[in-house]
């Protein structure tokens, strides 16, 4: 593609064609960039021990910026939720975990769950339930740690539909 552009257009570096190419196929913008899987996984690290130490805001811009350079990773997805979750910011919580589910192909009940509680949290039952009732259905069969959300997402109904 050329970089020359009418009047009316800003021209577009032939980088931005590769990257954009490179996305169509399945690539990351970590890709793209150059960022190899050991720094993302620094990264994830950094931003997960921050978390741990309670400093959420910190933890969510790195959680943040590794959900830019890695779109596909549920783990990074998933701390950004809760990071958000814990900072007080449940719309954003929930956006992130649904998120996270795109990223498993719906194959993790745990965003859904997650996602779940934040509705719970701000008064929405219907959208929780909703979310709750999804998770019954994601993930796999023989992993303990899926049916172990499961069975939280079926409690967690349960408790909707007695105060319904």
């Amino acid at each position: 593609m050329s970089t020359t552009a009418t009047p009316d257009e800003a021209p577009v570096p032939d980088v931005v064609d590769a990257i954009l190419e490179g996305l169509s196929r399945g690539a990351t913008l970590g890709d793209a960039a150059g960022i190899n899987a050991a720094t993302l996984e620094a990264g994830y690290g950094l931003a997960y021990n921050l978390y741990n130490a309670g400093s959420y805001a910190d933890a969510e811009k790195l959680f943040s910026a590794l959900c830019i350079y890695d779109h596909q990773d549920t783990r990074f997805w998933m701390g950004l939720g809760g990071s958000r979750q814990a900072g007080g910011n449940l719309a954003g919580a929930i956006d992130a975990y649904n998120m996270a589910s795109i990223a498993s192909a719906l194959g993790d009940p745990a965003p859904s769950v997650h996602a779940g509680l934040c509705y719970l949290k701000q008064g929405d039952a219907e959208n929780a339930a909703a979310l709750f009732d999804a998770a019954l259905e994601f993930g796999q069969p023989d992993n303990s740690l899926h049916q172990s959300y499961r069975e939280r997402a079926q409690a967690l109904l349960e408790q909707i539909r007695k105060g319904a």
